[in-house]
């Protein structure tokens, strides 16, 4: 399989193989046995999660094969997140790259538990855009920082203390 030069479109042999809008691609033949590697690089949609959005979408590069009784994806998800500091309320703004190690189990598909380790699978068919959006949403920070050394917003009159004092008295702990 090689990427063609157009959106979304691969080349199996002599078969273009298009990517679905829906996101989900046929591994079927992956799954019966065949030794090739289904590779793909497709562009996803990620819904906003715990005080992150996904403004861009992320770009996703895997390269897909079947294993004995897995099914072996490997690759990379880049995509951009922003969010608003927990402490200061500042924009924040992160690169995210994440290396993609997965092996799922096709036969644990088959009994279409949501949530088992294998519910991406369908079938013969992988969701990868719910793939993508598992992975990014289980790496991305729950705590949202400008920085580490973030002081955050006074308590008193809410002037953001990383630009420097405010004139409120020190408050007795």
């Amino acid at each position: 399989l090689q990427w063609c030069g157009f959106r979304g479109a691969f080349i199996w042999g002599a078969l273009v193989y298009v990517m679905a809008s829906s996101n989900t691609i046929d591994i079927g033949g992956l799954l019966a046995g065949g030794r090739q590697t289904l590779r793909l690089e497709q562009a996803v949609g990620v819904e906003p999660f715990e005080g992150w959005t996904f403004p861009g979408r992320a770009q996703v590069v895997l390269a897909i094969h079947g294993m004995e009784r897995l099914l072996e994806v490997v690759g990379t998800i880049e995509v951009e997140a922003h969010g608003s500091c927990d402490r200061c309320l500042e924009g924040v703004r992160q690169h995210m790259h994440i290396d993609v190690q997965e092996e799922l189990e096709p036969k644990a598909a088959l009994k279409d538990d949501p949530f088992s380790e294998s519910n991406v699978l369908s079938g013969g068919r992988l969701d990868v855009a719910d793939l993508t959006r598992q992975l990014v949403l289980s790496a991305a920070p729950l705590l949202v920082l400008c920085s580490p050394e973030c002081q955050g917003l006074c308590i008193n009159c809410g002037h953001n203390k990383n630009q420097g004092a405010c004139s409120c008295p020190e408050l007795e702990t």
